[in-house]
């Protein structure tokens, strides 16, 4: 007992000192190398996606973009950006290994993901969860969902809460694009998923013509840009980021750039920081 209690004290120990020596050195590594890694997606338009012509866009590779572009008047030379794509079922897991230095991933912010992330204030957007299928298919409450046979993509938070409280069978998919694929095949009546997605996809009426969003949103979360623990000096520069965005209106702008409907989360946060420093 004696033993495994030192065993697990060094442990501890151990990991309070590798946390420590990685404060302060994420500014110092990005400036050495001039260079940004960033999480991001590619799998959920318009925040993250491959153009036709094969360049990655989308309104959080924006967000990265202005990242670099602030890192660069900070140290006053160019920093470009590697992207590391990622997925839902992994971009936790990428942060915390240290994969890359910061994660902007429509990722929701709850208090599961802070225990092994650092999820900086404020949020800079935010979503709820809906329900996506053909417009014949007949569901005008969240009670007809009940017992259904509903696709999701892997990772999301959602999915476990969901599936306990309708009682659903859950058809889940590693990705967004493979959980949609899924729905327009009819292997499942609808998609769970956000409303930003889902309004997203309306806009492709080609593909999505026959789909509508079926349901009210429930359950609105905002999203968060997120970072390794230990180094307080990278999280403040984030967090005096995402807080421009909200007071300079950037995301106001793209949100009209990138065709999404204004969000009432967005405007409240130009609101609330439109004085902020």
């Amino acid at each position: 007992m004696i033993r495994l209690f030192a065993s697990a004290s060094l442990a501890a120990l151990t990991l309070l000192a590798s946390t420590s020596a990685m404060a302060g050195k994420v500014m110092d590594k990005i400036n050495e190398r001039g260079q940004l890694a960033a999480c991001i997606k590619l799998d959920y338009r318009p925040f993250g996606y491959r153009a036709p012509n094969g360049d990655q866009v989308g309104l959080e590779h924006d967000l990265v973009a202005d990242l670099a572009k602030r890192l660069g008047q900070k140290f006053n030379k160019p920093i470009t950006v590697e992207k590391i794509s990622v997925i839902a079922a992994n971009r936790v897991q990428f942060v915390q290994q240290g994969k890359c230095d910061v994660l902007i991933g429509t990722m929701t912010d709850n208090a599961e993901r802070r225990k092994v992330i650092n999820i900086v204030q404020p949020n800079y957007y935010s979503s709820g969860i809906t329900v996506i299928a053909r417009k014949s298919t007949p569901i005008k409450t969240w009670d007809d969902i009940r017992g259904k046979k509903l696709c999701v993509s892997q990772g999301a938070f959602w999915n476990k809460e969901y599936q306990r409280r309708y009682d659903l069978d859950l058809q889940a998919f590693a990705g967004i694009a493979e959980a949609g694929q899924a729905l327009q095949d009819g292997r499942c009546i609808g998609n769970l998923t956000d409303d930003a997605l889902a309004a997203s996809r309306l806009l492709d009426t080609a593909t999505w013509g026959d789909f509508e969003i079926k349901l009210p949103v429930q359950d609105r979360e905002p999203w968060g840009v997120a970072t390794q623990y230990g180094d307080d000096e990278f999280a403040g520069f984030l967090s005096s980021a995402v807080t421009a965005w909200h007071r300079e209106g950037t995301l106001i702008a793209l949100e009209k750039k990138w065709e999404l409907q204004p969000t009432a989360f967005v405007k409240e946060m130009q609101e609330k920081y439109k004085n902020a420093k």
